[in-house]
């Protein structure tokens, strides 16, 4: 068993996307991760959703998101503009279209510029104190720097540690939700 403090986390990246290709039951936990966001204080009071769009072997955030429009939510997806996400509202999934990193990201204009509401976050592992260990690239890092707005990690309880080595710079979570 690795001690997630006492390692890099360069290291723990690397255990991380290979416990993400292990995850048994895998829509089972989705499902019940999602049911908890849906049925989250925050996210029903909240009008505006940040979330992220999910690829290959991260939670999948596709079903969340048609949930949210037919609780008619405004979502927000990120996308990558020079060393920066910016968040734009989606209201179809046709809005989405290939970006950086070969994620999909929004082709709208309609950018979120509030300070607050609720974001979904993703995160290789967080810890029990709200840490996250992200790719790496400190988008969401920067990002969240001086926002008020409500941050729930989601992950796989398997991705969920006592303790993440943290940087001055790394944001924490206000929420974890695990299945």
């Amino acid at each position: 068993m690795v001690v997630a403090e006492e390692v890099s986390k360069d290291y723990l990246r690397k255990c991380s996307f290979k416990l993400r290709k292990q995850i048994v039951n895998k829509e089972t936990k989705e499902e019940k991760i999602r049911e908890k966001i849906l049925n989250n204080n925050k996210v029903i009071e909240t009008k505006n959703i940040l979330v992220y769009v999910s690829k290959k072997y991260e939670i999948d955030t596709f079903k969340l998101i048609e949930e949210l429009w037919n609780l008619n939510k405004n979502v927000y997806v990120p996308k990558v503009e020079g060393n920066n996400l910016k968040f734009y509202k989606i209201k179809t999934f046709n809005d989405l279209e290939i970006g950086n990193f070969h994620l999909l990201e929004p082709n709208t204009n309609e950018e979120y510029i509030e300070n607050k509401d609720t974001i979904i976050v993703p995160g290789l592992m967080f810890d029990k104190s709200g840490n996250r260990l992200g790719y790496g690239k400190g988008f969401y890092d920067r990002y969240l720097k001086d926002k008020n707005i409500y941050k729930i990690g989601i992950c796989f309880s398997t991705m969920y540690v006592d303790k993440i080595k943290i940087d001055k710079f790394d944001i924490k979570m206000d929420e974890v939700i695990t299945e």
